[in-house]
Parts: C-alpha cells; sequence; structure tokens
C-alpha cells in the first residue's frame, strides 16, 4: 500500500481491514482483522500508528433483504423418525421445496 496516513502521515502504518473470520492467517503487513460484526458504514482502512479509520464502505448490500422467523415446536418428546421428517419440512419451507431462498436475488 503505497498511500500514507492522513492524520500522521505515516507511510507503513496503514492496513486494509478484514471483516469475518479468515480461513487462513493474514499477511499483518498489509491487513487488519476488524471483526465479525459488519455494518453498513464499516471503514476500510486503518492505521496501526495512530489508530486511524477510514475511506468508509457498505458491507451489507443486500440490508433490504427479508428475514422470517418460524417458531419451531419442541422435540424432547419426539421420536428420531419424527425429528428427522420435522427437519425435513423445515429445510423445505426454507428452501422453498430445495429450490433455494426467495429473496429476490439471482442464483446465478
Amino acid at each position: 500500500m503505497s498511500e500514507s496516513c492522513p492524520t500522521c502521515d505515516s507511510e507503513t502504518g496503514l492496513r486494509e481491514i478484514l471483516y469475518g473470520l479468515p480461513a487462513e492467517p493474514v499477511d499483518e503487513s498489509k491487513y487488519v482483522i476488524g471483526g465479525c460484526c459488519i455494518s453498513e458504514n464499516d471503514p476500510m482502512l486503518r492505521c496501526m500508528d495512530c489508530g486511524w479509520e477510514g475511506e468508509y464502505r457498505n458491507n451489507m448490500p443486500f440490508q433490504d433483504k427479508t428475514i422470517e422467523v418460524a417458531q419451531l415446536k419442541p422435540i424432547a418428546d419426539m421420536t428420531d423418525t419424527e425429528i428427522e421428517d420435522y427437519a425435513k419440512q423445515l429445510w423445505n419451507k426454507l428452501t422453498d421445496g430445495g429450490k433455494g431462498s426467495n429473496d429476490g436475488h439471482s442464483k446465478g
């Protein structure tokens, strides 16, 4: 990264902020972990020398997505077969009969 920090002018302190859980170790000379919580206004850069954060972006481009909540039945008194059948029913509801979600975005 060839930029310098707008606050302290450090030419070596700026790191790109990564959000989520990395699958493998990150190069700490280029990146810093920003945590697993994302929002519609997250900083993209952090200065390791002075703590400045900036150049914000929306990490939630589909925030208008509809989320449906279902009340689950208690399964403590169900047999294994009944639990399996119940799980299949729930899966079919959640995936529109196994075809995928119906959130308005195409699957490709």
